[in-house]
């Protein structure tokens, strides 16, 4: 699953500039006049003004280059191109408010108190932008785990460039070194955390997005059946291609990571207006769902103690989004000692393959087995929703048991967010006992994935908790 991260940041940053163009303005109004309008036909002009100003400044830079290597630019660079895009933007607003015949309507002290305000505020932010950017994907956990794979010839230069890479959405895990493994474990100060032997192991257990492939074109044919297995992960792909630079033609349309230009093999390209609108259900859905958790956990949370001691939530480690780890919550529907009872049980273990599920399990109490009956053991993951550990519609998450014992093919069904619900829970969940039969409905969801499709298997999911259908 791969998008751009790009054009999502250059819109937030453009949407934040259009914010400080607002405040300038009514800044600059304020200053002149002492009060904000004078009259209703006043504050018409004034709508009129920001309009307009608003309305060149975004068709100027919805297609322009203020947010083109913005990262890469110092603080004098970013002055300048912040001084030339307002001034350029000024002087389009001015030649439409001569048209409508506004441009009198205001002191030429308000003109110029916005430039400088709007200038000032606008450094600011861009500069604010570019240290919080960092810390922002790491809040969030939604920076692009990547692997560098390079052998003897391109491992030095593709890890310093890397070094002084700019897109802080990337977060790079180490080298896999296909040469002679260093001394001292690590390659132009990049610790070698993989060779050419064990790189698909490697790939298999580590939390990892995507990798970055740089090798020479005589090794390309041995890469072959490595990128295949890599791909059957589910990891995006991006692989070094020599490409000639031409005088007469200098953009190109490639994926560039500092001097390498890679070709990006990926399972899916998703626009990443459909992953913004999916992420923003979840959390709508979330919120409304930690709602009804607190009336739920009032209501069931004393009985839940009363039949078992023990905690009221019940926390277990699984294994998210390409390998993260997290903890994943319930309403506690066993016994305390359930996972120690569980070895015990692994014989009547119904499920063909790597999970466990039996009926009439022992372990569950009576409590447990109405929430689970009603799914009503299933809210507090919408606290999981709410960090971004999950989303409402996904695949199951595994527990790091099974994990642990997934092949490659397996491991393509954790590239999407773990999900409350998904296509194996609308499809029959309690007929389907055959481990492989849920990874194909799960890679299914995958390779098919719209912001519709998460709709219908929403409104699926309804119908399925109404009728109580495929719930154990």
């Amino acid at each position: 699953m791969y998008q751009r991260r790009s054009n999502l940041q250059n819109l937030m940053i453009l949407l934040l500039d259009c914010l400080t163009i607002v405040v300038s303005l009514i800044l600059a109004n304020y200053i002149r006049n002492g009060r904000l309008f004078e009259s209703d036909d006043a504050r018409m002009d004034f709508g009129l003004l920001l309009g307009a100003v608003l309305v060149v400044f975004l068709a100027m830079n919805l297609f322009g280059s203020l947010y083109r290597n913005m990262m890469l630019r110092g603080p004098l660079h970013e002055c300048m191109c912040v001084i030339r895009n307002n001034a350029i933007s000024f002087a389009g607003a001015a030649v439409v408010l001569y048209f409508m015949g506004l441009l009198d309507a205001y002191s030429r002290l308000v003109f110029f108190y916005f430039l400088l305000i709007d200038c000032i505020l606008m450094l600011i932010v861009h500069q604010l932008w570019k240290k919080c950017l960092p810390s922002l994907y790491r809040i969030f956990r939604e920076s692009r785990k990547t692997l560098l794979v390079a052998d003897d010839v391109f491992a030095v230069p593709l890890v310093m460039d890397m070094k002084n890479f700019k897109d802080y959405s990337y977060e790079f895990c180490g080298l896999a070194f296909l040469g002679e493994k260093p001394e001292n474990g690590e390659v132009g100060g990049m610790s070698v955390v993989a060779g050419a032997d064990d790189l698909i192991d490697y790939c298999k257990s580590a939390s990892l997005d995507e990798v970055i492939v740089a090798v020479a074109d005589t090794q390309s044919k041995e890469m072959k059946h490595v990128l295949e297995t890599l791909a059957e992960m589910g990891l995006t792909i991006h692989y070094r291609i020599p490409v000639p630079e031409l005088s007469g033609a200098s953009q190109k349309a490639l994926t560039q990571f500092g001097r390498f230009y890679t070709i990006t093999y990926a399972n899916r390209f998703v626009p990443v207006g459909q992953l913004a609108m999916k992420r923003l259900l979840d959390l709508v859905g979330a919120l409304v769902g930690c709602v009804f958790l607190g009336i739920l956990t009032v209501i069931v949370g004393p009985m839940i103690k009363l039949e078992s001691p023990g905690p009221i939530f019940f926390a277990q480690k699984r294994v998210g989004r390409n390998g993260r780890i997290f903890k994943m919550y319930k309403f506690r529907s066993m016994y305390a000692d359930a996972e120690e009872r569980k070895k015990e049980l692994m014989a009547q273990n119904e499920m063909n393959g790597l999970m466990f599920k039996m009926e009439n399990d022992p372990r569950i109490t009576k409590v447990g087995a109405f929430l689970r009956k009603t799914s009503l053991d299933e809210f507090p993951q919408f606290i999981n929703i709410l960090k971004g550990d999950m989303s409402l519609v996904g695949t199951r998450p595994p527990t790091l048991d099974e994990f642990a014992q997934y092949s490659p093919y397996h491991k393509k069904r954790l590239s999407f967010r773990p999900g409350l619900t998904g296509m194996w829970q609308v499809s029959g969940r309690s007929d389907i006992t055959d481990f492989e039969e849920i990874v194909k409905l799960d890679v299914e969801y995958i390779d098919n994935w719209s912001f519709w499709l998460d709709i219908k298997i929403l409104l699926k999911t309804f119908l399925e908790v109404f009728t109580q259908k495929g719930a154990r």
